[in-house]
């Protein structure tokens, strides 16, 4: 049964931001606009991730105008999107929390329909992109969906395709990811591995409001590799039939050449069947190796048990 929710709750909007001096005033507008209609309270946590702009006095002054509503973590430096989320979920009080982009392509007119999803049962409430009628897929959108079908190929738990980090979560859930201390923090994944109830709701990507992405192609590189080998070790086992295919492809050759020369018949011979060989098997070596030092590497920082952030600052919150 699903747990009953609160006639009037206390709602948390986290709010990862870098370098978004120009979108966070207009954010928080709308999401205060969008709330006044809905019958909870709510929190304003913006998470800065080492912005080198305005953004910390822009996030200060809205702070200022409503000590109450709108709170700020600042990090020393960028350490990441997925970590930022995870500084927003600690420091969050409701009842439910709402993750966020602060450029607006997330709209706030939407946090109704997640609240709304929430109290009628959903643990987890997960946002869907949905184009634009007569709008094509950009590169972007159709890498992330080729690599959303390897995922859930790879790994252990499906992820959900075209999804996004704008979604509900209730206070058990947000409770639950917490006791979570890994330090390779992939949240599409993590939160489908708790297994609380989900529903799924779709939305339009709204249109950025101001100043560019800060996801370009090596940061969205890196996040896709960190949930792969977060949540597979089927790339382990590639290794050892890729190793299995290729010896029996060198006994096959083997067989073949002692077989033609035998029989009186031209074995390949020269250099190009034996620089064919060195770099097939050269290849499948340094291939196996990158795979294994990908995982090397990931226990290599987990058991050091840095922190995943180091926060400069935060406002205090007043009790909801």
């Amino acid at each position: 049964m699903p747990e009953p929710r609160p006639d009037h709750p206390f709602i948390s909007i986290v709010v990862p931001v870098l370098d978004e001096e120009e979108c966070v005033e207009e954010l928080a507008r709308r999401i205060d606009e969008v709330m006044a209609g809905v019958d909870a309270e709510y929190e304003l946590i913006f998470v800065d991730d080492g912005s080198r702009d305005g953004t910390p006095e822009r996030v200060a002054e809205l702070h200022k105008a409503a000590p109450s509503r709108v709170q700020s973590i600042r990090f020393t430096r960028s350490f990441g999107h997925q970590a930022a989320l995870v500084a927003g979920l600690r420091h969050a009080r409701g009842d439910a929390v709402v993750t966020m982009d602060g450029d607006l392509q997330h709209p706030p007119e939407f946090l109704p329909t997640l609240i709304d999803a929430w109290r009628e049962g959903a643990d987890v409430v997960h946002t869907v992109r949905r184009l634009a009628p007569g709008t094509a897929r950009s590169r972007k959108e159709r890498t992330a969906h080729v690599f959303y079908r390897v995922m859930s190929a790879l790994g252990s738990v499906p992820v959900i395709p075209a999804s996004a980090d704008f979604r509900l979560l209730d206070r058990r859930v947000v409770d639950a990811f917490n006791t979570l201390e890994e330090r390779f923090i992939y949240a599409r994944g993590l939160i489908p591995w708790l297994g609380f109830r989900d529903a799924r709701v779709e939305y339009q990507v709204g249109e950025r409001y101001a100043g560019q992405s800060k996801y370009s192609f090596w940061p969205m590189l890196r996040l896709a590799l960190d949930g792969l080998f977060s949540f597979s070790v089927l790339p382990l086992r590639l290794i050892s039939l890729l190793g299995l295919v290729t010896t029996l492809f060198g006994v096959a050759f083997g067989v073949h050449a002692l077989i033609a020369h035998l029989t009186g018949g031209v074995a390949a011979s020269g250099w190009t069947s034996v620089v064919v060989l060195i770099l097939i098997f050269g290849g499948v070596q340094l291939l196996s190796v990158g795979i294994l030092s990908e995982y090397v590497g990931r226990v290599y920082d987990e058991v050091k048990r840095r922190p995943r952030y180091v926060i400069e600052s935060r406002s205090e919150p007043d009790s909801p």
